[in-house]
């Protein structure tokens, strides 16, 4: 059994809330109004956040702004009901884990809540880094913070992925230019210190790992 956070209308909610019921699952029905924000939602115990935005993409990015500006530390799973056109255009920078299509199968429903929760449950694979709230999938490239994608160049990610893969070392201001950009690199040692700046601002709470060792250099040491 899972506790799970529904944000439907009344109507549609219902339903919802009664199928989910139906198969095992705790569930806090919350009524979306159009474009109104969210009532304060308390997420504690909530192992996964389920919306139906009525095909509106502008109604789900409100919602899911809602609830960050709530709870920037909830890193439970969000599941977006929705049919196929909207489906099409979904942001999954948005923190968005997976979706369903409606009208639904309760079976498929039911398989696809294990799929999320399982995935929250389980340690990332060997093409993924996790540390707290920052996530770096190697095989794509990519660099996640609560969910939300960070947009880093090519230089900024492979400098973070250096210092993350070789965590609590420290390497020097040329250690870096060295790795990242290459020997025949002839550009002095700021470029490491302003690409170093960049990431710890795009990083937010999670770039304040990537600490200062005077006189030194640099290395990644989350608490």
């Amino acid at each position: 059994m899972a506790n799970i956070l529904l944000l439907a209308d009344e109507a549609y909610g219902a339903r919802l809330k009664s199928d989910l019921e139906y198969i095992g699952h705790q569930v806090e029905h919350v009524i979306l109004r159009g474009r109104s924000n969210l009532p304060p939602i308390p997420t504690n115990g909530i192992d996964l956040t389920i919306i139906d935005p009525e095909s509106s993409l502008d109604r789900l990015a409100q919602a899911i702004a809602d609830l960050q500006q709530q709870h920037s530390t909830n890193d439970s799973s969000l599941l977006v009901i929705t049919d196929e056109m909207t489906a099409l255009n979904l942001d999954f920078s948005l923190g968005i884990s997976d979706f369903v299509i409606k009208p639904y199968s309760l079976r498929e429903f039911e398989a696809r809540l294990r799929l999320a929760l399982w995935n929250d449950d389980n340690p990332p694979d060997d093409h993924t880094l996790k540390i707290d709230d920052l996530v770096i999938n190697m095989a794509r490239y990519e660099v996640r913070v609560k969910g939300s994608v960070v947009e880093l160049t090519l230089k900024e990610y492979e400098l973070l992925k250096h210092l993350v893969t070789h965590e609590a070392r420290v390497f020097t201001r040329s250690d870096l230019l060295d790795s990242i950009w290459g020997y025949d690199y002839y550009g002095g040692m700021r470029t490491v210190d302003v690409h170093i700046r960049r990431l710890r601002s795009k990083l937010g709470e999670s770039g304040k790992a990537i600490t200062t060792v005077r006189g030194v250099g640099y290395k990644f040491d989350p608490p």
